[in-house]
């Protein structure tokens, strides 16, 4: 069979000199085809012609509207995702198989065996193959199901007293009591879906269940409200919290197993006017895996925090609103420097994932193992790197840098807007600035842009105001094409799918460093840094929206801080946001 890399050359669609940088740069475990897509070098098409020329069989661009869902869950769904297939037609005795390796013969015959079918084989992207999966075997569809089902047996048991009810919703331990279905349908469906965050929402007459994928939250279903207390408490049992307290916030945490994946769930519940919320948020347990080289960062960035943590000793730390992916930043920040003659000690507020090797401790102000005092004992345990959750306030920012000036490799989060920030909110809770300068290594600001969907992808003209906004220099053409997503079945028509960071890395230098003990204003700060090669969030963003992998709205909504309420304005015409001399006009102007 010959190789991937050979027949793009050959192809002329990549160099030689292109293949191999690709192969020098590409983490360890990743695909060729799929590390070229993910650098804008390939396209899906172009990735799927040269599969089909590899492998001597049809490429297919899944159409999900034309899958019959029953063609589709002839095979199991465990098999269908182990062996990464699909099946997308019958035509008389031959069922036509989308395969990520065609070539499987074993997977094949099996497939034969078990539909009685002639099989086709066809070659499709895996990204193409797990989606299809994910809307065949729905858990929505299903859950919409079971709240039938309830109510067909509510309607069947006229003659139940109300504490009859209240025993039945606290009794939801059986296997095959409708609440068990609906509530596995619910934490499924968000599996499936690629959510980050699962939020139940108490109104009248229906409780809302919502997803937050991509960073956006979108409606899954309703919950007629006489099912929504067997549900909540349903819930609550799962993640070991009290049933009966519902004036009260509380915490919890549940596992369930999904497709042999072992997934945690951290809940959060508070009381509301019209009954308990709840917030769960998803922990891949099983397999989370953090890499800094696979997460997403540009390769001078990646040069730029490796030497970082490289350091003997110091502090480094990265910044960003809530979502912005900082803690997965930290944990392969941890991971690079994890070896077996390193002392790793983490304090987190909840620890979200375990990570092999390092010691985590979970911080509790109840037993006094606050940020700040767990700090103080961590420093008695002999530790070479210290992980802190957040820096929130006085003592426990003091603690950490003086950790950092004894020789030792502090990390930890600040809220700040961007990488300068860094150094007046460590002012601000009481640090001396000499110690900051002493300290401080490096900071960095990171955003979470959603990626342009590759199945929709379409070239479209700047909106002018926008890159006049993000690019005042003019260093950009105005007539550069940037992309847009027009909408599809894949990704559910928001034109988007998945998430790329962007990061914005403040360099230290000996000019810096006496400017922070003199305690520059941020201004100058910010200027010093530019001048020393910082590249600012805004320049991030537009790169990667020149590259293809974003649009220019996702760049200036996430990075300026505008409300996203202005996009949908946009749409009527134009209007002057919030950003002084910007007006923000519609596409097609």
């Amino acid at each position: 069979m010959r190789r991937l890399g050979d027949i793009l050359i050959d192809q002329h669609v990549l160099t030689t000199e292109q293949i191999d940088a690709a192969f020098t740069s590409k983490p360890r475990g990743v695909m060729l085809g799929d590390w070229l897509v993910n650098q804008s070098l390939l396209s899906n098409q172009q990735l799927g012609e040269a599969l089909a020329e590899q492998f001597g069989v049809a490429y297919v661009d899944i159409d999900f509207s034309a899958v019959n869902p029953q063609v589709a869950r002839l095979m199991p769904e465990d098999f269908a995702r182990s062996r990464e297939c699909g099946a997308i037609a019958v035509n008389h005795r031959t069922l036509t198989l989308a395969m990520v390796a065609p070539d499987d013969i074993e997977t094949i015959a099996e497939v034969e065996l078990m539909t009685g079918y002639h099989i086709r084989p066809v070659v499709a992207l895996k990204d193409d193959v797990l989606a299809l999966l994910n809307r065949v075997y729905d858990d929505r569809a299903f859950a919409r199901q079971t709240i039938v089902d309830m109510k067909m047996a509510e309607m069947a048991e006229v003659g139940e007293t109300d504490e009859e009810d209240e025993f039945a919703a606290a009794n939801v331990g059986q296997e095959d009591a409708p609440v068990v279905k609906l509530v596995q349908a619910i934490l499924s469906g968000a599996v499936t879906a690629g959510a980050s965050d699962i939020h139940l929402e108490p109104y009248k007459p229906e409780m809302r269940v919502r997803y937050r994928v991509d960073g956006e939250l979108q409606v899954a279903m309703t919950i007629p409200n006489h099912i929504e207390d067997p549900v909540i408490s349903r819930i609550k049992v799962m993640g070991d919290m009290d049933t009966t307290e519902n004036r009260r916030p509380q915490d919890g945490h549940l596992t369930v197993y999904e497709n042999g994946k072992r997934v945690g769930f951290r809940v959060s519940g508070i009381p509301t006017v019209d009954g308990q919320k709840l917030v769960l948020r998803l922990l891949d347990e099983g397999g989370q895996t953090f890499d800094l080289a696979g997460i997403g960062m540009p390769s001078r960035d990646y040069e730029t925090i490796r030497s970082i943590l490289d350091k003997p000793h110091g502090m480094f730390v990265v910044t960003g609103p809530t979502g912005s992916g900082k803690s997965t930043t930290l944990y392969a920040a941890l991971e690079h420097l994890n070896n077996d003659d390193r002392n790793i000690v983490t304090v987190e507020d909840p620890v979200e994932y375990r990570l092999p090797g390092i010691n985590q401790v979970q911080s509790d102000n109840e037993f006094g193992m606050g940020f700040a005092n767990a700090l103080k004992y961590i420093m008695r345990q002999d530790p070479d790197v210290i992980m802190l959750g957040e820096i929130r306030d006085c003592e426990t920012a003091t603690t950490a840098v003086q950790a950092a000036l004894t020789g030792h490799m502090v990390i930890s989060t600040l809220h700040t807007n961007d990488a300068v920030g860094a150094v007046q909110r460590m002012a601000d809770l009481g640090v001396d600035h000499f110690k900051i300068a002493g300290s401080l290594l490096g900071s960095v600001a990171q955003r979470l842009l959603r990626c342009v969907c590759e199945s929709c992808k379409k070239e479209a003209p700047a909106n002018r105001n926008l890159l006049e906004a993000l690019d005042p220099e003019g260093s950009v053409p105005r007539d550069t094409r940037f992309f847009r997503g027009e909408g599809c079945k894949r990704c559910l028509g928001s034109g988007f799918a998945g998430r790329m960071p962007i990061f914005e890395i403040m360099p230290i230098n000996s000019d810096i460093t006496a400017a922070i003990e003199a305690g520059v204003p941020h201004s100058q700060l910010e200027e010093m840094a530019l001048e020393a090669g910082m590249i600012p969030l805004r320049r991030a963003g537009l790169e990667a929206a020149m590259a293809g992998r974003t649009s220019l709205e996702e760049v200036y909504f996430k990075t300026s801080g505008d409300r996203r309420s202005s996009l949908a304005d946009n749409k009527l015409g134009g209007r002057r946001d919030s950003d002084p001399g910007v007006v923000v006009e519609s596409a097609a102007g």
